[in-house]
């Protein structure tokens, strides 16, 4: 882990998943965990290529099954103004490495480089 990664402390705001994840870049290692772990999310991916080469986009509304601007997998907490990933045990890579610098937590209006790390991190 960098050391800037380290200085990130998540606080379930959601604004990395609300806008700009409805669409996002799967490799083979998600595709094999979801195969394994998780199918039922395999039905809003599509890939190309073979067994150990496989890349692909996660896209969809798991309601509506239409086209969205925010992640499928995303849920607000009742009563509370945080969210939580529903397949966070087998989210994609993509999601796994989040943020990628501290522009990139900035670009999405994250507060995480400026929260205080929580117990339990």
């Amino acid at each position: 882990m960098s050391e800037e990664a380290a200085q990130f402390n998540c606080t379930g705001c959601g604004k990395c998943c609300l806008e700009g994840a409805g669409a996002l870049p799967v490799v083979e290692e998600d595709i094999a965990r979801w195969e394994e772990q998780a199918p039922h999310v395999l039905k809003y991916v599509t890939w190309q290529g073979k067994a150990g080469a496989r890349q692909g986009i996660h896209a969809g509304s798991t309601v509506t099954g239409r086209e969205t601007t925010r992640c499928p997998w995303i849920k607000k907490y009742p009563g509370r103004p945080q969210y939580y990933c529903r397949i966070y045990e087998t989210r994609p890579q993509v999601c796994r490495t989040y943020p990628t610098s501290r522009e990139h937590a900035l670009y999405t209006d994250c507060e995480g480089y400026d929260a205080p790390a929580v117990k339990g991190d």
